[in-house]
Protein backbone atom coordinates (compact mmCIF):
# COMPACT_ATOMS: atom_id res chain seq x y z
CA UNK A 1 0.00 0.00 0.00
CA UNK A 2 1.47 3.39 -0.97
CA UNK A 3 0.95 6.41 1.31
CA UNK A 4 2.29 9.96 1.47
CA UNK A 5 4.82 8.64 4.01
CA UNK A 6 5.94 5.85 1.67
CA UNK A 7 5.02 2.19 1.31
CA UNK A 8 3.10 0.49 4.11
CA UNK A 9 2.62 -3.25 4.42
CA UNK A 10 -0.03 -5.18 6.30
CA UNK A 11 1.60 -8.07 8.15
CA UNK A 12 0.13 -10.74 10.38
CA UNK A 13 1.46 -10.10 13.87
CA UNK A 14 4.50 -12.20 14.75
CA UNK A 15 7.37 -12.31 17.25
CA UNK A 16 9.50 -10.14 14.94
CA UNK A 17 7.07 -7.24 15.60
CA UNK A 18 7.47 -7.07 19.39
CA UNK A 19 9.74 -4.00 19.47
CA UNK A 20 7.79 -2.09 16.83
CA UNK A 21 4.47 -2.90 18.51
CA UNK A 22 5.77 -1.76 21.89
CA UNK A 23 7.10 1.51 20.45
CA UNK A 24 3.84 2.27 18.61
CA UNK A 25 1.81 1.39 21.68
CA UNK A 26 3.76 3.83 23.83
CA UNK A 27 2.66 6.65 21.52
CA UNK A 28 -0.90 5.37 21.21
CA UNK A 29 -1.85 4.04 24.64
CA UNK A 30 -3.59 7.18 25.89
CA UNK A 31 -5.96 7.01 22.92
CA UNK A 32 -6.40 3.23 22.90
CA UNK A 33 -6.43 2.27 26.60
CA UNK A 34 -9.80 3.83 27.52
CA UNK A 35 -11.48 1.79 24.81
CA UNK A 36 -9.44 -1.39 24.28
CA UNK A 37 -7.36 -1.57 27.45
CA UNK A 38 -3.66 -2.31 27.17
CA UNK A 39 -3.94 -5.93 26.01
CA UNK A 40 -3.92 -4.85 22.36
CA UNK A 41 -1.72 -1.81 22.99
CA UNK A 42 1.20 -3.08 25.12
CA UNK A 43 3.69 -0.46 26.33
CA UNK A 44 6.48 -2.71 27.63
CA UNK A 45 8.52 -5.39 25.88
CA UNK A 46 7.23 -8.17 28.19
CA UNK A 47 3.65 -7.02 27.59
CA UNK A 48 4.26 -6.86 23.83
CA UNK A 49 5.66 -10.40 23.87
CA UNK A 50 2.59 -11.56 25.82
CA UNK A 51 0.30 -9.73 23.37
CA UNK A 52 1.92 -11.42 20.36
CA UNK A 53 1.78 -14.82 22.08
CA UNK A 54 -1.87 -14.33 23.05
CA UNK A 55 -2.86 -13.21 19.55
CA UNK A 56 -1.04 -16.18 18.02
CA UNK A 57 -2.94 -18.53 20.37
CA UNK A 58 -6.21 -16.86 19.37
CA UNK A 59 -5.35 -17.42 15.71
CA UNK A 60 -4.52 -21.08 16.30
CA UNK A 61 -7.84 -21.53 18.13
CA UNK A 62 -9.73 -19.78 15.28
CA UNK A 63 -10.83 -17.12 17.76
CA UNK A 64 -9.08 -14.10 16.28
CA UNK A 65 -6.41 -12.76 13.99
CA UNK A 66 -4.35 -9.56 14.14
CA UNK A 67 -2.40 -7.58 11.56
CA UNK A 68 -0.06 -4.65 11.88
CA UNK A 69 0.55 -1.74 9.55
CA UNK A 70 4.30 -1.63 9.06
CA UNK A 71 6.48 0.93 7.29
CA UNK A 72 10.17 0.05 7.24
CA UNK A 73 10.49 -1.16 10.84
CA UNK A 74 7.86 1.11 12.39
CA UNK A 75 4.38 -0.01 13.43
CA UNK A 76 1.64 2.45 12.48
CA UNK A 77 -1.29 0.56 13.97
CA UNK A 78 -3.15 -2.68 14.44
CA UNK A 79 -6.27 -4.30 13.04
CA UNK A 80 -8.04 -7.30 14.54
CA UNK A 81 -10.82 -9.68 13.73
CA UNK A 82 -11.73 -11.29 17.03
CA UNK A 83 -14.49 -12.97 18.97
CA UNK A 84 -15.07 -15.16 15.93
CA UNK A 85 -18.22 -17.22 16.38
CA UNK A 86 -17.91 -20.46 14.39
CA UNK A 87 -21.64 -21.26 14.37
CA UNK A 88 -23.04 -17.83 13.58
CA UNK A 89 -20.09 -16.89 11.33
CA UNK A 90 -19.66 -13.41 12.80
CA UNK A 91 -16.87 -11.53 14.52
CA UNK A 92 -15.73 -8.12 15.74
CA UNK A 93 -13.57 -5.83 13.64
CA UNK A 94 -11.31 -3.42 15.49
CA UNK A 95 -8.33 -1.20 14.82
CA UNK A 96 -6.09 1.48 16.22
CA UNK A 97 -3.72 3.85 14.45
CA UNK A 98 -0.86 5.88 15.93
CA UNK A 99 -2.22 9.37 16.69
CA UNK A 100 0.19 11.15 14.35
CA UNK A 101 -0.86 8.86 11.48
CA UNK A 102 -4.63 9.29 11.76
CA UNK A 103 -6.55 11.03 9.01
CA UNK A 104 -4.44 9.46 6.24
CA UNK A 105 -6.80 6.64 5.26
CA UNK A 106 -4.77 3.94 7.00
CA UNK A 107 -7.62 2.65 9.18
CA UNK A 108 -9.92 2.43 6.17
CA UNK A 109 -7.32 0.63 4.04
CA UNK A 110 -6.46 -1.81 6.84
CA UNK A 111 -10.13 -2.46 7.60
CA UNK A 112 -10.91 -3.07 3.92
CA UNK A 113 -8.20 -5.74 3.76
CA UNK A 114 -9.49 -7.37 6.94
CA UNK A 115 -13.08 -7.28 5.66
CA UNK A 116 -11.98 -9.01 2.47
CA UNK A 117 -10.13 -11.64 4.52
CA UNK A 118 -13.14 -12.16 6.79
CA UNK A 119 -15.71 -12.54 4.03
CA UNK A 120 -13.72 -14.26 1.29
CA UNK A 121 -11.25 -16.51 3.12
CA UNK A 122 -12.78 -16.97 6.55
CA UNK A 123 -16.31 -17.19 5.07
CA UNK A 124 -17.81 -14.99 7.79
CA UNK A 125 -21.16 -13.38 7.02
CA UNK A 126 -21.12 -10.51 9.53
CA UNK A 127 -18.58 -8.19 11.11
CA UNK A 128 -19.41 -5.84 13.96
CA UNK A 129 -17.70 -2.60 14.90
CA UNK A 130 -18.29 -1.20 18.38
CA UNK A 131 -17.40 2.48 18.43
CA UNK A 132 -17.43 5.01 21.23
CA UNK A 133 -20.05 7.65 20.33
CA UNK A 134 -17.54 10.50 20.72
CA UNK A 135 -14.84 8.82 18.58
CA UNK A 136 -15.30 10.90 15.45
CA UNK A 137 -12.34 9.35 13.62
CA UNK A 138 -13.66 5.80 14.03
CA UNK A 139 -17.16 6.93 13.10
CA UNK A 140 -15.72 8.35 9.85
CA UNK A 141 -14.01 5.00 9.19
CA UNK A 142 -17.31 3.14 9.72
CA UNK A 143 -19.01 5.56 7.32
CA UNK A 144 -16.29 5.11 4.67
CA UNK A 145 -16.62 1.34 5.01
CA UNK A 146 -20.39 1.68 4.42
CA UNK A 147 -21.06 0.01 7.75
CA UNK A 148 -24.68 0.08 8.84
CA UNK A 149 -25.42 1.75 12.16
CA UNK A 150 -27.63 -0.57 14.19
CA UNK A 151 -27.93 1.23 17.50
CA UNK A 152 -26.49 2.15 20.87
CA UNK A 153 -25.33 -0.64 23.18
CA UNK A 154 -25.34 0.63 26.74
CA UNK A 155 -22.30 -0.21 28.88
CA UNK A 156 -21.09 -2.60 26.14
CA UNK A 157 -17.31 -2.09 26.09
CA UNK A 158 -15.30 -1.65 29.29
CA UNK A 159 -18.43 -0.32 31.01
CA UNK A 160 -18.95 2.35 28.35
CA UNK A 161 -21.65 2.88 25.78
CA UNK A 162 -20.84 1.90 22.21
CA UNK A 163 -22.48 2.38 18.85
CA UNK A 164 -22.93 -0.89 17.00
CA UNK A 165 -22.19 -0.93 13.26
CA UNK A 166 -22.32 -3.97 11.03
CA UNK A 167 -20.93 -5.14 7.72
CA UNK A 168 -22.52 -8.14 6.06
CA UNK A 169 -21.61 -10.31 3.11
Amino acid sequence: MQTAEGPVSIERIAAKHVDALCEASQYSVEHVKPWLGTGLCPVTIPAAKQCVTSLEQSRQQNYGIAYLLITESQCLGMGVINYIHPLHLNANLGFWIRPEMTGKGLAVALSQRLIKLAFEQMKLVRLELLIEPANKASLRVAHKLNAEKEGLCRKRVMGRDALLFSLTR
